[in-house]
């Protein structure tokens, strides 16, 4: 049975699904202002918090995920689940995880928050900075977190937006894991070349708005965030994009050792999933080697 309460002045509903790994604080309309018209609108944000939350007296760091519809209940368009409730209480019972906050984001515009490119909607900017300047403040001011272990994590458009994100904002999101990226997004457009031509022609990647968005942050080895990603080789029918999604995180990795200086296991991890597909259940899989890698 839900429970309403209120926190920090929003208000939220308290459910607990029988996890030994914890219970839930949901925000059906968690609204925090000043970062534009749509993004001052209300969103739904689940909270899941350790069951001894309440005793331990303990600060805990804190995931963030993309598609929050998806990571703990079949809510999302896809209509499966990452099912992060069960897999934490699964590590904590065999001692492989220090126990952590996880904060599941659900879209208000998906398509308009994940694009970083203009005519496609363009609202990632302003998402990243909502993501740095409003919710994680929230969180860390309402939760007993720790605000420098953190790790902003998505798959697909959401590991784009994840990546995007922590490149703008490194000191709130220092640590990020983009699942099976798509680099690849908006590539063609940016040529403005004629419709007939653009599935023939595509930019480099190191020349994308991406990188150009980037490289400031990149460029600082004192700053920039440690980078997790990874791919499939697998595409079938109704996955087609993991192909070019694998062959543009192949250039990202290029570009980041031999651009950025990154280094392979120090602060750039990357895998190639020999049977991962463009799905939940690949992504879902490679989880736990994630959560073990930053935490």
């Amino acid at each position: 049975m839900a429970e309403a309460f209120e926190k920090g002045g929003q208000r939220a509903w308290f459910h607990d699904h029988g996890h030994w790994g914890g219970f839930f604080h949901t925000y059906d309309n968690l609204q925090i202002s000043g970062f534009g018209a749509h993004f001052d609108q209300p969103r739904k944000i689940h909270v899941f918090i350790p069951r001894d939350y309440e005793v331990s007296g303990d600060c805990y760091p804190v995931l963030y995920c993309n598609d929050g519809d998806d990571i703990f209940f079949a809510d999302g368009a896809s209509g499966q689940s990452w099912q992060v409730a069960e897999l934490l209480s699964r590590m904590y019972l065999r001692d492989q995880l220090p126990k952590m906050i996880v904060v599941a984001i659900c879209a208000g515009d998906r398509p308009y928050e994940y694009s970083h490119i203009p005519h496609n909607g363009g609202g990632l900017e302003d998402y990243g900075r909502y993501l740095a300047k409003g919710l994680k403040p929230f969180i860390d001011s309402n939760y007993r977190t720790q605000p420098e272990q953190t790790l902003l994590l998505g798959a697909a458009q959401g590991g784009l937006a994840a990546f995007h994100t922590a490149t703008q904002h490194p000191r709130q999101f220092p640590k990020v894991a983009a699942l099976s990226p798509s680099f690849w997004f908006g590539l063609e457009k940016q040529l403005s070349l004629p419709q007939d031509l653009e599935s023939t022609f595509a930019i480099a990647l190191q020349h994308s708005t991406l990188i150009f968005a980037a490289t400031p942050i990149l460029s600082n080895g004192e700053l920039r965030p440690q980078i997790y990603l990874d791919w499939g080789v697998n595409a079938d029918a109704d996955h087609p994009e993991e192909s070019r999604t694998r062959l543009r995180a192949l250039e990202m990795r290029k570009i980041l050792i031999q651009e950025f200086g990154y280094q392979e296991n120090v602060d750039l991890y990357t895998v190639e999933d020999l049977l991962g597909h463009h799905k939940i259940e690949s992504w879902r899989g490679r989880l736990p080697m994630i959560l073990q890698l930053f935490f």
